[in-house]
């Protein structure tokens, strides 16, 4: 009967073909602070420039960009008109 091969034995490291230093637990640290950062100062700028009428206007108040395009005699529809029929 033939005798059975010896089983090689590596260690935990060759078996990974790796290192546990955890650069990649370093890297996505620095880059998550790094975007906390900048989104802080785009929004921190972003509120320190704008004027005070800025500051307290919501979105019905904002000035319309067409002008009086949007005003009409019925003010219901909101300057939605009705289609027109065929004649």
């Amino acid at each position: 009967m033939p005798t059975p091969e010896p089983r090689t034995r590596i260690d935990e490291t060759d078996a990974k073909a790796g290192s546990r230093e955890g650069v990649v637990r370093w890297v996505l640290l620095l880059s998550l602070a790094g975007a906390i950062v900048a989104l802080t100062l785009i929004w921190v700028t972003g509120a320190l420039t704008q004027d005070a009428g800025e500051s307290q206007m919501n979105v019905e108040r904002k000035p319309d960009a067409g002008g009086d395009a949007a005003t009409s005699e019925d003010s219901s529809t909101d300057g939605i008109s009705a289609p027109e029929t065929p004649r």
